[in-house]
């Protein structure tokens, strides 16, 4: 029995204890005295739904739907929480009171409001807890008072409000809790994520908040002692939150600080660093790191930052803002920034994370110098920016190929851009924007090889940049120098003068940086890949607009060949091969052979390494693309002359197609088609065309020797490849069609004592392969009769023909072109017929 009833005990004490644990009773109207409670306590307006009491596993009362209002600063509360669990102190309980140990708010939603004079609506809560008698948190003493509860709240929400507005700042995920540290004073401790309700922000970090106050009767007075932490945060996106735009720049945000003194007078202490800090549109991750340390005084009443002291190690130098803000009745600065020995490699390393494609080689030397001053006196006037400074003995090197370019001490002025400011028409156009400074680097001089020397200035503002760059200079000194600044000029050894007066222009979210103005290029004499002989270029005037550099009065030669004529570039133009440029080129005279000599990479001297195939070089020619017209007044083909040449060309990755050739040749027109392709070795060529009206007598005097007369009308197609004229004759495959006109033949006499051969007409078909000329389905017609002509002739001019008549009797023409033999072949035997 006692078995039986030990079990059954256990049974009902397991069950009371877990009733306990389950159920939570509602106490009647206990939420409403509870209500009027704290609401005397803290002295606003406190609502509760309903009460529910807890015995395990401690005691304690559930509150629903809690909320604390005061009405003075809008009808929002200023905390609410659905579900809040005051856990009573046991040790109270006992002596017969009901003491709350601690409080533990779920999803709460606090509501920091400043009204227009700048008042706080918690201040009145703290000068009331100042002013009342309790006891510290767990004290672990028997106290007459009560004990000041601690306060805890996860998942909560705080939200800012300038007077009945919200605005869009609010702390989210945040956990906070909140105690009497000793008699006299409080602590509290926070973390949160900031957000911002009208963006979606992702990586704005967490803040946490650690800190202390003591009893003050005044809140002015109050003593604080506050640290605060911002990690985990990316500079895009604090940029977002704090001013609701990104700002366009990369990089990790770290920041600390502490908060002693007073509300009243406080003593400001901030740490911040940004890590691989770069623009957006700088794709590569920099290992540029900023790190400053601020110091400064805040008076509360008079709110105003006094005695700021902020300083930025860089390099063996440093930067440092000092000064004092003012918010009353509008926002005024005192403020003075101050580089002194900054590196000029420091500088560099900032522009190199602020604009692409900075070469990664370049190096600068020198310290620079300044000081900025930024005032305003009254809330109404704009920011004033006045300051100066220079850096001294700098250099920019380029560390790959050697290059340098001393620029000595470059002066830098800050000016202030407003509505009423307006330079001289030859300063530098403005890039910024109304009423924010802007930064002048120079005017700064270089000597690039000529007596004047160079002259460049450049203003950088928050939209971008604009500068001019003008001056002489050689292109030995200036090729080196564009490489260093990253100025697209073609690669190439060239030697000779330029003048050029340019503007450079870029706005920090564009990709390209244009460079527009003008250029005279004189006496330049250049190595050109794919040219057997320096290009020469006598003069060329560019004007370089932002679609295109456009080249007039271009007076240049190369080899035996003069040129004069125009030239258009379109930009951007990263490589020969990605864009296309039109020509319109002109010669007075131009020989096959001096093109051979210029062109045929068979008659370069090759150096021998190459010849034994170490090396290679890629031709301009074999990536370029290129359209446009050419004109030759004389174009000498051996012993023949064209005159009045003209084409339309086509270049693209080493194949050119020259349409609609005109000529005048011998007497007669030429009109057709050439293809070359120089991709392949050797080259492959095919053409088609015709030559009207051309005099045989003519061709008599390529030959040196006279076997025709008359006028010719030729149609014909070709293919054949070789680098010599020799390995393309012999090469070369033609079909043609010929019909000549009143022909004369004066070596050709059908029999003894005869006059020579006259044709009234003579035409067919010619085919020519491995230099020997076939003829097929060629006619003959003359006073003596009319003749099929077969067989073949070569390029020597061997003949070996056959002229048959109707009755099948005909000539066999042997010999040379200067020496020809003509021999009858008898008819075949005729057969009797019968009479009838």
């Amino acid at each position: 029995m006692k078995k039986f009833f030990s079990k059954r005990a256990i049974a009902v004490i397991f069950a009371i204890f877990l009733a306990l644990f389950l159920i939570r009773p509602q106490v009647g109207h206990m939420h409403v005295k509870i209500a009027d409670l704290l609401s005397w306590e803290l002295g606003r307006p406190v609502d509760i739904s309903s009460v529910h009491i807890r015995f395990l596993p401690r005691p304690g009362l559930e509150l629903e739907n809690f909320a604390i209002h005061d009405n003075a600063f809008g009808a929002e509360p200023i905390l609410r929480s659905p579900d809040v669990t005051a856990w009573l102190r046991l040790s109270s309980l006992l002596r017969g009171r009901i003491e709350i140990s601690s409080l533990t708010l779920s999803d709460a939603s606090l509501n920091l409001c400043r009204d227009p004079e700048g008042k706080w609506n918690i201040e009145e809560l703290v000068v009331r807890a100042a002013r009342s008698s309790t006891a510290p948190t767990s004290s672990g003493r028997k106290e007459p008072r009560r004990e000041f509860p601690y306060v805890e709240a996860d998942h909560a929400r705080i939200n800012f409000k300038n007077g009945m507005e919200k605005t869009h700042f609010a702390l989210t995920n945040a956990e906070f809790a909140l105690w009497q540290e000793s008699e006299n004073e409080w602590g509290v401790r926070l973390r949160a994520s900031p957000i911002r309700t009208d963006a979606n922000l992702t990586d704005t970090g967490v803040i946490s908040v650690e800190g202390k106050w003591q009893r003050s009767v005044v809140l002015q007075n109050t003593p604080v002692q506050f640290s605060w932490e911002w990690k985990q945060a990316q500079i895009g996106q604090v940029s977002r939150l704090l001013f609701g735009s990104d700002k366009e720049w990369r990089g990790d945000v770290h920041a600390s600080g502490t908060v002693s003194g007073t509300l009243g007078k406080s003593l400001l202490k901030a740490d911040a660093s940004i890590d691989e800090l770069r623009r957006q549109d700088v794709l590569t991750r920099g290992d540029l790191q900023v790190a400053a340390h601020c110091a400064a005084e805040y008076d509360a009443t008079e709110r105003t930052v006094a005695n700021l002291d902020c300083s930025a190690p860089a390099g063996d130098g440093s930067v440092e803002l000092k000064g004092r803000l003012s918010a009353t009745a509008g926002v005024r600065y005192e403020l003075m920034l101050v580089a002194k020995d900054v590196p000029a490699q420091s500088a560099l390393g900032l522009v190199r994370q602020v604009k692409e494609n900075i070469p990664a080689d370049l190096r600068a030397t020198g310290n620079v110098n300044l000081s900025l001053a930024i005032d305003r006196s009254a809330p109404a006037e704009p920011l004033r920016f006045s300051g100066e400074g220079e850096v001294l003995g700098t250099r920019l090197v380029s560390t790959s190929t050697g290059a340098e370019l001393p620029l000595g001490t470059v002066p830098l002025r800050f000016i202030s851009i407003t509505p009423k400011t307006s330079g001289p028409k030859s300063s530098v156009r403005r890039a910024g924007v109304s009423g924010l400074p802007e930064l002048q680097v120079g005017p700064v001089s270089a000597a690039l090889g000529r007596t004047t020397p160079a002259q460049a200035q450049l203003v950088i503002s928050r939209a971008g940049y604009k500068g001019l760059i003008r001056g002489e200079a050689t292109l030995k000194q200036l090729m080196p120098t564009a490489k260093i600044l990253r100025f697209p000029l073609p690669e190439m050894s060239a030697d000779g003068t330029a003048t050029f007066n340019l503007a450079l222009s870029h706005n920090w979210g564009d990709t390209t940086s244009p460079v527009t103005g003008s250029a005279e290029l004189r006496a330049v004499r250049a190595q050109v890949r794919g040219l057997n002989a320096p290009l020469q270029i006598h003069r060329a005037d560019l004007r370089i607009d932002t679609d295109a550099v456009r080249v007039t009065n271009l007076q240049a030669s190369a080899g035996q060949t003069n040129w004069r004529g125009t030239l258009q570039i379109p930009r951007p133009c990263a490589a020969p091969e990605s864009c296309e440029f039109q020509f319109q080129l002109r010669a007075p005279e131009v020989t096959a052979a001096s093109l051979n000599q210029l062109l045929n990479p068979a008659t370069a001297k090759r150096p021998w390494y190459r010849r034994l195939g170490l090396g290679s070089a890629h031709s301009f020619f074999s990536r370029a693309s290129a359209s446009g017209t050419i004109a030759i007044g004389q174009l000498v083909l051996g012993r023949a002359t064209c005159k009045e040449f003209s084409g339309d060309v086509e270049l693209k990755e080493a194949k050119v197609t020259i349409k609609s050739i005109r000529g005048e040749i011998m007497d007669g027109r030429a009109a057709g088609t050439l293809n070359a392709d120089f991709s392949k070795r050797p080259p492959v060529y095919a053409g088609n065309g015709t030559f009207e009206d051309i005099a045989l007598t003519k061709i008599d005097n390529l030959m040196g020797t006279k076997w025709a007369d008359g006028n010719a009308l030729t149609r014909y197609h070709f293919t054949s490849a070789g680098w010599s004229v020799r390995d393309v004759l012999e090469a070369a495959q033609l079909n043609a069609s010929f019909d000549i006109k009143d022909g004369v033949f004066p070596h050709i006499t059908l029999a003894e004592d005869a006059d020579p051969l006259q044709a009234k007409s003579f035409s067919g078909e010619l085919a020519m392969q491995k230099g020997q000329l076939s003829f097929k389905r060629a006619r003959l017609d003359s006073e003596s009769g009319a003749y099929d002509v077969s067989g073949t002739a070569t390029l020597e001019g061997t003949l070996n023909l056959k002229m048959t008549g109707e009755d099948l009797s005909g000539y066999n023409i042997s010999g040379t072109l200067a020496e020809t033999h003509v021999s009858p072949f008898p008819a075949p035997p005729t057969q009797a017929a019968l009479k009838p």
